[in-house]
């Protein structure tokens, strides 16, 4: 009976968390937009950035209504392992990259369990920095709009991975763990770490906006990235100590947010296109004319 309200708690928990990482993304930018008054632009001004609403919003909706009503509770009540197969398991087993994960004092994994969490909410939390900048406020609603479709569809990657390949968490592999934390619901999630992608997610967010806005830094944008990597890495470590994730898990997941922290802000810059006819004469074997028309983007 201990046993069954000790799971239903840690459960709750867990669902508890999840909603409230993405209560903290949408509770960021209302405080941004709410105490940031955007600044009008000035005639002739072009926006860096381009979103187009009626495709963004309506995906980005979709994609939470999916993580929150549907993946984020599957992961959570999905089947652990038996008492039969965690007593089988043996840390040498596994690859000798990620086998010091089995091998940790495991009466530490709940006081770093909340630690990572504390430093995810810090990096969810990085980007409302930027909003200081004049020139992040003046393009304020697409990068509102681009973070969380960012944050939207990183979810939804996590979420279908681990229900792809439901890879056992290294808690389950410790013989010093409790034996109701190695067998309980939502331990077959380990792959890969949605803590540390949706960290890198918002400090490499917060590092390509700024640098893209301010392009007369030039090569101190890497300062910058060099700066966006160390709370993403931080999570990552106290999630190792967490028993919650084996280091290749973490580091698919840091490549993970980094990289669409970088390139989702790149897919959504406005692109500078001539209109118009244009004739290009051709000589050599044969003689003529190349005409081409470009339309406004």
């Amino acid at each position: 009976m201990k046993r069954i309200i000790f799971v239903a708690n840690c459960l709750e928990k867990k669902n508890k968390e999840m909603k409230k990482r993405i209560l903290n993304i949408l509770l960021l930018f209302v405080v941004v937009v709410v105490n940031i008054q955007a600044q009008k632009r000035k005639a002739g001004d072009e926006s860096l950035y381009h979103v187009n609403k009626a495709i963004v919003i309506p995906l980005t909706a979709a994609s939470y209504a999916f993580n929150v009503g549907y993946g984020f509770s599957y992961l959570s009540d999905q089947d652990g392992l038996s008492t039969d197969q965690v007593n089988k398991l043996n840390g040498d087993d596994v690859w000798w990259f990620d086998r010091i994960a089995t091998k940790q004092d495991a009466s530490y994994k709940d006081r770093a369990h909340e630690i990572s969490d504390m430093f995810l909410n810090v990096s969810l939390f990085l980007p409302g920095i930027i909003g200081l900048d004049k020139k992040v406020r003046d393009e304020w609603m697409d990068i509102l709009l681009m973070y969380l479709e960012l944050q939207a569809y990183n979810s939804t990657l996590y979420i279908s991975t681990a229900m792809s390949v439901n890879r056992t968490r290294p808690v389950a592999y410790s013989p010093e763990a409790a034996l109701a934390s190695r067998t309980e619901k939502g331990t077959r999630n380990s792959f890969f770490s949605g803590h540390v992608s949706t960290a890198a997610c918002g400090t490499f967010f917060a590092a390509k906006v700024y640098s893209d806005l301010h392009p007369e830094i030039g090569n101190k944008k890497y300062f910058l990235y060099g700066a966006a990597a160390i709370p993403p890495a931080l999570v990552g470590y106290y999630r190792l100590r967490a028993m919650k994730h084996f280091p290749s898990d973490i580091l698919l997941g840091f490549g993970v947010g980094a990289a669409a922290g970088i390139l989702l802000p790149e897919l959504h810059k406005s692109r500078k296109k001539e209109t118009g006819l244009a004739f290009m004469p051709i000589a050599g074997q044969f003689m003529g004319v190349h005409l081409k028309y470009t339309f406004k983007q």
